[in-house]
């Protein structure tokens, strides 16, 4: 597959061959392992690309650049898409709109089992 031209930065969806490391296994698999990973085309050349799947939102405190990821050979990219995500000033990735900050997993005050009636 010819993996498509996207801009850097641009978050997405990688389904690749991957090499497969074996140590004193008898059989060893004879094929590439399939795998996939999201993240942010960080770089790119005429035959890898680096997905940064986790990486410090650049602000003044700490510099750009550290960061997660995985080197990926083009000629093992089985599928590529951009992701449809959106960036806001909040960085919630998926959301349209800012989420509460009152917002909470868990709600103290609701209990998902009652309290044993003792009398």
């Amino acid at each position: 597959m010819t993996s498509p031209a996207f801009p850097l930065g641009s978050p997405v969806y990688v389904r690749y061959k991957d090499h497969v490391l074996f140590k004193n296994i008898k059989q060893p698999i004879a094929e590439a392992v399939e795998r996939e990973t999201i993240g942010w085309l960080t770089k790119q050349t005429e035959e890898i690309m680096l997905i940064e799947h986790d990486r410090t939102i650049p602000n003044a405190q700490i510099p750009s650049g550290q960061g997660s990821g995985v080197i990926i050979l083009k000629s093992c990219i089985l599928e590529m898409r951009r992701l449809p995500l959106t960036k806001n000033l909040d960085w919630n990735l998926n959301s349209q709109g800012g989420i509460c900050k009152d917002e909470f997993a868990l709600q103290p005050k609701k209990r998902k089992t009652q309290p044993s009636q003792q009398t």
